[in-house]
């Protein structure tokens, strides 16, 4: 079968950062805000757009980026092209850039965070009362919730009791769907920031959700999925016992997230320690890799990679990562931690990362052998001592950074 190809112009579009929007206002004004179909690029080839799921418009637009913005191409099957297959897309096309910026709204979203139903739970409590993390507001959830936490072995499930908050915020954006995606990149610091000053690993525990205006607010569910009750319990509705413990967040941390605005090495430090804790339960050796590099990318500030010297006119570096390892950690440890730590941590890193050397307990699926009476449980020392220790470690580096005092 026969394919025409019809070149419509370059339309001043920048081809990443404006290309969405120009085509939600393109798909817009081409169907009247009905489904159309499309292609991602994939750093090579164009974007594909449609055709229209209905309507007389059968043909698609190919958009690549050019000099000067974005080139479009109508394109379908047939020995040539007619104006009804040409014409609607190129006027679409147009007026997409006209719109840019232009049908901006601001959307109100709202999720619930909590600590990981699988991870190490922190004993501190329901959060005390209302604070904002930048842009994103925290409520407490009013709501002592009950889940079962399956296990992945037949008969190896439990409940648990925790207090999730309401996490909310406001975007401006030109349609619910990137606003969406840029709540999830809110809430991805908000947690991290949590689970850094709790130690527990907080996780968003609903999808960002749109709210509109009059509507109430969402709420945490009393049981989460399906929780048989307890013999001889009617029904659990997440009464919150008198003198459940509380917490607060300190005052300094109101200035982290301006700080992880203006500083990416950092920002990406505190993003590699919150998936370390997330690997943590089920994966330790990569978590304590993933530690060791938030720490040593903090560090890369504070020692430069130095010029090698195996001979005269080497125009090689040598990186300074050990080296980088030491000088985070000691702005929060005398030089006595600092060696302790530091001598082995390079060390189970490279080891890990260069030859997938495991020394947790993912060897036996997190089944330890430390209570044998004949055997040292060195999984249960890595598990409880030498991983925990550097997580730790990690959390004290980046808060001293972020602008914890002391």
């Amino acid at each position: 079968m026969q394919v025409w190809e019809q070149d419509i112009g370059v339309f001043p579009v920048n081809f990443a950062e404006q290309g969405d929007e120009w085509s939600y206002h393109l798909r817009v004004e081409l169907t009247g805000d009905m489904p159309m179909g499309g292609r991602g690029t994939d750093g090579t080839a164009p974007v594909k757009l449609g055709p229209p799921v209905s309507g007389p418009v059968h043909s698609k637009l190919l958009v690549s980026p050019h000099l000067d913005g974005i080139s479009c191409t109508v394109t379908g099957d047939g020995d040539s092209a007619s104006p009804g297959q040409v014409d609607p897309w190129r006027r679409a096309a147009q007026a997409a850039v006209a719109l840019l910026g232009t049908r901006n709204r601001v959307f109100t979203w709202e999720a619930v965070v909590g600590v990981a139903p699988r991870g190490f739970e922190g004993r501190f409590g329901q959060l005390a009362q209302p604070h904002d993390l930048g842009p994103v507001h925290l409520v407490p959830g009013g709501i002592c919730m009950r889940e079962l936490i399956p296990g992945e072995r037949t008969g190896s499930s439990g409940y648990r009791h925790s207090f999730p908050v309401i996490a909310s915020g406001q975007v401006s954006t030109y349609e619910w769907g990137r606003g969406a995606l840029a709540a999830e990149v809110c809430l991805r610091r908000a947690c991290a920031l949590l689970s850094l000053l709790t130690g527990a690993v907080w996780v968003p525990r609903s999808h960002p959700s749109e709210r509109a205006d009059g509507a109430a607010p969402l709420q945490v569910p009393a049981v989460f999925e399906n929780v048989p009750p307890f013999p001889g319990e009617t029904e659990w509705r997440g009464q919150i016992q008198s003198g459940t413990s509380a917490f607060t967040l300190p005052g300094w941390i109101e200035q982290a997230w301006p700080v992880l605005d203006a500083d990416a090495g950092l920002a990406q430090a505190v993003n590699a320690m919150y998936e370390g804790m997330r690997l943590e339960p089920e994966h330790p050796s990569l978590a304590y890799l993933t530690f060791v590099a938030a720490i040593e990318g903090y560090g890369m500030r504070l020692a430069d990679d130095v010029p090698c010297d195996c001979q005269p006119g080497c125009t090689h570096v040598k990186t300074a990562a050990a080296r980088r390892i030491r000088e985070a950690l000691k702005t929060v440890m005398i030089s006595r931690d600092v060696r302790k730590i530091a001598g082995y941590a390079y060390d189970l890193r490279s080891r890990t990362g260069h030859q997938g050397s495991l020394f947790g307990s993912e060897k036996t699926f997190g089944y330890s052998p430390h209570l044998s009476l004949f055997d040292v449980g060195g999984d249960a020392i890595f598990d409880y001592m030498v991983l925990g220790e550097l997580r730790n470690a990690s959390r004290q580096v980046l808060a001293k950074a972020l602008g914890r005092p002391g």
